[in-house]
């Protein structure tokens, strides 16, 4: 989330798997990689956030905009 508030981000704005890959992955030791998939799974169900079809691009929701 912090990654859409620092672009300004509106609904619908999406964190393309490239954003994906520099700004979180590359960044991660392997004890972390668990905690972002329970994440990313929170932030889903909450519906802050939509994955897209290729599995790593990230939509931000209305709601997850008005949280912001």
């Amino acid at each position: 989330m912090k990654w859409f508030k620092k672009e300004k981000a509106a609904a619908g704005h999406v964190m393309t798997k490239t954003d994906v890959l520099k700004n979180i992955i590359k960044n991660l030791d392997p004890k972390q990689d668990d905690v972002l998939e329970k994440a990313m799974n929170e932030l889903t169900s909450g519906g802050l956030i939509e994955t897209q079809e290729d599995g790593f691009s990230l939509m931000l929701t209305e709601k997850g905009a008005d949280a912001l």
